[in-house]
C-alpha cells in the first residue's frame, strides 16, 4: 500500500494559520482550580480563630481571550501553580471572623497579583467546631477588575 502525501493547504488557509485565526470574538478564557486546601484561622468565636481549621477553596479566574491563535507558552496564560501557591499562603495568613470577608480578601488579592479581569472564589470550612453541626458552610464571591 502506497503512502499518500498530505494535501497542502491553500495559500489563503496557510496565511490564516500562520498569523492565527483572525476574527475570534472577544471574550474571556477561564482558569479553574478546584479543591485548594489550606489551614486557616477563621471564625466568630476567638477560640475558633485561635485553633484554626481546614479550609478549601475553588478559584476561577477570567482573562481576555486572544484574537489570534494562542501560542504554547506561559506568557499567553495565567500560571496556575503560582495561583495555587498564592491562595494557600494567603489562606494560612488570613485572620477573619467571617468566611465572606476572607473570600473577598482572597478575590481582591488575586485581582491585584494576576492579570485576571474577573475572579470567582468559593470558600468553605471543612469542619466547624460546633456540636451537632455537620454541614459544610460555603460562600461564593465574584469580583471584577475596575
Amino acid at each position: 500500500m502506497a503512502l499518500r502525501r498530505p494535501r497542502r493547504a491553500s495559500p489563503k488557509a496557510a496565511a490564516r494559520l500562520a498569523k492565527g485565526v483572525a476574527g475570534f470574538p472577544a471574550g474571556e478564557d477561564w482558569l479553574r482550580l478546584r479543591g485548594i486546601r489550606a489551614y486557616g484561622y477563621l471564625g466568630v468565636p476567638a477560640r475558633e480563630r485561635a485553633l484554626g481549621q481546614r479550609l478549601e477553596a475553588d478559584v476561577e479566574l477570567a482573562y481576555p481571550s486572544l484574537t489570534r491563535r494562542r501560542l504554547d507558552v506561559l506568557r499567553d496564560a495565567i500560571d496556575y501553580e503560582a495561583v495555587y501557591r498564592y491562595v494557600r499562603a494567603r489562606l494560612g495568613k488570613l485572620r477573619r471572623r467571617l468566611l465572606e470577608t476572607a473570600a473577598e480578601d482572597l478575590a481582591l488579592g488575586i485581582l491585584a497579583e494576576f492579570p485576571a479581569s474577573r475572579v470567582v472564589i468559593r470558600l468553605r470550612k471543612l469542619h466547624v467546631p460546633v456540636a451537632d453541626f455537620d454541614v459544610i458552610p460555603e460562600v461564593e464571591v465574584e469580583r471584577v477588575r475596575a
